[in-house]
Order: C-alpha cells, then structure tokens, then sequence
C-alpha cells in the first residue's frame, strides 16, 4: 500500500510550474527568437480558424461560470467545505494573479522581432476557463479526478487552440495560462494533504506510467519547439513548424498538468 502524498510534493510540484512559468516568459516575451516563433505560431493558425469560433470563445466566460457553480453544487452535496473553498480560492486567485500579470507587472518589449503589440501573457480566457475545470476536479471524488483532468484537458486544448488559431493570443499566452491555475491548484493540493489525506488503498498507482506520459510530453514540446527555431525565418509571417510547435506546446503542458494532478489528488479528498 502507497502512503497519501505528502503536502511538499505538492509545494514542490507548485515551484517547479512556477519557473517553467518564469521560463516561458523570459523566452517567448522578452526574447528576440522565441517572440518571432510564438508570433509566427499565431498568424501560422489562422487556417484552424472556424467561422463560430469568435461566438463559442465570446461564451468562455459564462461556460466557465456555469462550471463553477456545479463545482459548488457538487461540493455542497459532498458536505466537501474545505475543497470547495480552496476550489474558489484557486479560481479567484489565479484569475486575479493573471490579469495582474497581464495588465499591470509583466511588459512585452519591442525587440526587432514582431513589433510594438500589446503584452497578452498570461490569456484570461484561459485562465478562466481552465480554473473553471479544475475548480470541477477538487470537489469530486479522488476516483472520478482522473476523468475530469482527462475529458477537462480535451476541452482546454480545444480552447486554447481557438484562441490562437482566431488569432485572440499567442500559443504561450495560453500555455501561461495553464501555468498560472496549476501553481494554484497544486498548492491547494498542499492544504488538502494536510487536513484531508485519504487512507492508502491496495491499488497501485502506476508510477512508471506517469513518468513516462510526462517525459512524453517534455520530449514532444521540446523536439517541436527546437525545430521551429531552427527553421525560424524573420522574412516570413508564419510556418508550419512554428504553428505545430505552438499546438504541441499547449497540448503538453495541459496533458502533462493533469497527469501531476490526477496523480498527486488520486489520495486527498
């Protein structure tokens, strides 16, 4: 039988998202090659545009919403008071901490790359629609997390991937938002290890599994990401390498963010 998880795993977990954050950040708004790489990603989508695509994003944050108060629902019929306030307490702070990052602390420089365009790092919709779902996955039940992380994630790419290709954000821009609710989400992990730790069951939880499925995800991103920089050229608007490093990169840190989360929350309540 395994132990629940410890809550400096979840710290830990926490920090680690926070300097992949600060990473994306210096790299993809700040740099010169990962500014013209995210910008080419972004003007490279606009071929996965639909034609609805303003009206379903425009719907974001009421769907998010609605998400939100089933997650209080849900969490009301499960006499679950302690996650349901770290549920709300994840959604407010991540939005908040975003919009805060956006508008008010971090910049976005014209370095020759792409020219003068406002800072749009972390996306809002995003963050609004990811902590939604997440809010979703505290109060359930630790054996029904795994299919919210999974069918949620599905959703997130989906969102994400609308966002850039109606050329609304930047790939990172949604990756950042990812980022953002996950720091919040894992660190509210930390909390539920402490006060509501589930008793250790006989099934084992598949760490080789795991570990794979996110080494996976690391060798992905990066492979795309290294060849849109070796094929990066300031003469041309948008290329194909640079758009498919973008939907990889999302499509990565949203799997691999609930692949930690289902492992981490398969025991606290």
């Amino acid at each position: 039988m395994r132990a629940a998880p410890r809550a400096w795993h979840f710290v830990a977990t926490a920090a680690v998202l926070a300097v992949l954050l600060a990473a994306s950040y210096l790299f993809f708004v700040q740099g010169y090659m990962g500014q013209l790489i995210d910008e080419q990603a972004r003007t490279g989508a606009q071929f996965a545009v639909v034609a609805e695509a303003s009206t379903l994003l425009d719907a974001v944050p009421l769907l998010s919403a609605g998400v939100v108060l089933i997650a209080v629902v849900i969490g009301a019929i499960r006499r679950q008071r302690v996650a349901t306030g770290l549920a709300l307490i994840v959604v407010a702070a991540a939005n908040l901490t975003s919009q805060l990052l956006k508008h008010e602390v971090l910049t976005r420089p014209d370095n020759g790359a792409t020219g003068a365009w406002h800072n749009s790092f972390p996306s809002g919709h995003t963050t609004v629609f990811v902590s939604a779902v997440f809010a979703l996955f505290l109060v359930c039940a630790p054996r029904l997390r795994p299919v919210i992380a999974a069918v949620g994630s599905l959703a997130i790419v989906a969102v994400g991937s609308l966002l850039v290709g109606s050329q609304w954000h930047r790939p990172s821009d949604v990756v950042a938002g990812v980022l953002v609710v996950a720091i919040y989400v894992f660190l509210g992990g930390a909390v539920l290890a402490r006060v509501r730790p589930v008793a250790p069951s006989d099934r084992r939880a598949g760490v080789a599994g795991t570990v794979a499925l996110l080494v996976l995800a690391a060798v992905a991103a990066t492979a795309a990401l290294t060849l849109a920089y070796l094929t990066a050229d300031a003469s041309t608007e948008g290329t194909a390498a640079a758009t498919a490093a973008g939907f990889v990169a999302i499509a990565s840190t949203t799997g691999g963010t609930a692949v930690l989360a289902s492992r981490l929350f398969r025991r606290v309540g």
